[in-house]
């Protein structure tokens, strides 16, 4: 159930996609602790975005999951940025990350909630 959007005014080719996609998938999921097969990546590349009054590479990230403790949102924050740094060159002054606790009832899958 972790979801993980990225924004980034970069494009990006279909192969690097990919590759942001995949790492991202796998850091979710060994982070939190959760099977990989319930974790959701998007990522939206060559969005406008502004930040600091220039459009310098930039990200925007949200991590939404059940039972999000806030004592793993340092370390989230520090690995989500590396991850963010290495794959797309953007440094972490550039990067605001969002973190998201969900309840149970209000996370619906397969027509049901957790």
């Amino acid at each position: 159930m972790p979801y993980l959007k990225i924004q980034t005014n970069l494009p990006l080719a279909q192969q690097a996609e990919r590759t942001v996609l995949k790492h991202a998938s796998e850091l979710v999921a060994r982070e939190l602790g959760k099977p990989e097969e319930f974790v959701m990546i998007a990522l939206q590349p060559d969005t406008p975005m502004l930040f600091a009054g220039t459009d310098d590479p930039v990200a925007f990230l949200e991590l939404k999951s059940i039972g999000l403790p806030a004592e793993k949102t340092k370390r989230l924050s520090q690995t989500l940025c590396g991850l963010i740094n290495e794959h797309l060159g953007i440094r972490p002054e550039r990067v605001y990350v969002k973190f998201i606790d969900v309840r149970h009832g209000m996370w619906g899958w397969k027509g049901d909630t957790f």
